[in-house]
């Protein structure tokens, strides 16, 4: 399946069993971390800077009530899922999708007059495969090991456009503009010196929806390499036939003694 008709005209009954099990999985496990996140400083701190700076309508910050802008909402919401290190993961992508793909997919909710729960869950599947495809592809190009929000930016910039219903032209720039902009700031840093710069995927999830809204306005990006590029061309050819989604790692919760233990 081509690009453009898998953003767009991917519907609920077109998806796998398995694929629908796991975005409902998905959706449920970045939640919980979102909200587990939601008491740490780094959310704290992030959600009234985006109160402060990206005040608007459209979109709210969880658990907390304020308006803020769709990109802003996004920001806020994703840092606070990346805060706590419990959300999913891929190995071959080399990082995390969904602390960036829930948020985003929840703050474009006012893009588009009813979204039914098949629509939003149909939404994710499509971001969490055109982003791990994307993060698959960046370590293909790239000797740097880069933050996800580096790639997720890509697919939160998918959401964006189905979202907003762009045209074939308008979202291989949105694309452009995701992956451009996204933060390619590298991982190794973040783990040699810790602190709340964590992966980079509140940035992703600011950038991408940014990208929609700007190609939405008539704003150009130059082709994104990581799935236009001739060296990555395999990577994309099974498209809609194999789900990279699937081979989504969850945490597994801490096994408690089931009775007294013996020293």
């Amino acid at each position: 399946m081509d690009l453009i008709t898998f953003i767009h005209e991917l519907a609920w009954p077109d998806l796998p069993y398995e694929v629908l099990q796991q975005a409902r999985r998905c959706l449920l496990d970045t939640l919980g971390a979102g909200i587990g996140g939601w008491q740490t400083d780094c959310a704290r701190i992030t959600r009234d800077f985006v109160a402060q700076v990206f005040a608007s309508r459209g979109a709210q910050l969880w658990l907390d009530g304020r308006e803020v802008s769709l990109p802003g909402a996004a920001l806020a919401n994703a840092m606070a899922t990346d805060s706590l290190d419990i959300h999913d993961g891929h190995s071959l992508a080399k990082g995390h999708a969904g602390a960036t793909l829930v948020p985003a997919d929840l703050a474009t909710l006012s893009l588009a007059p009813s979204i039914p729960g098949t629509e939003l869950l149909t939404t994710l599947a499509v971001g969490y495969e055109i982003a791990l495809r994307a993060g698959m592809a960046l370590h293909t190009t790239s000797r740097d090991y880069h933050t996800s929000g580096a790639w997720n930016a890509l697919g939160a910039a998918a959401v964006t456009a189905r979202r907003l219903g762009l045209g074939s032209e308008a979202t291989r720039h949105a694309l452009g503009i995701a992956e451009y902009y996204g933060p390619r700031s590298q991982m190794m840093r973040g783990i040699a010196h810790p602190t709340m710069l964590k992966d980079g995927s509140g940035w992703g999830a600011l950038v991408g929806v940014s990208a929609g809204l700007l190609s939405q306005a008539g704003f150009t990006g130059a082709p994104a390499v990581t799935i236009e590029g001739l060296e990555v061309t395999a990577l994309w050819n099974d498209l809609g036939e194999r789900w990279h989604f699937l081979e989504q790692l969850l945490q597994a919760p801490p096994r408690l003694p089931l009775g007294p233990t013996r020293r």
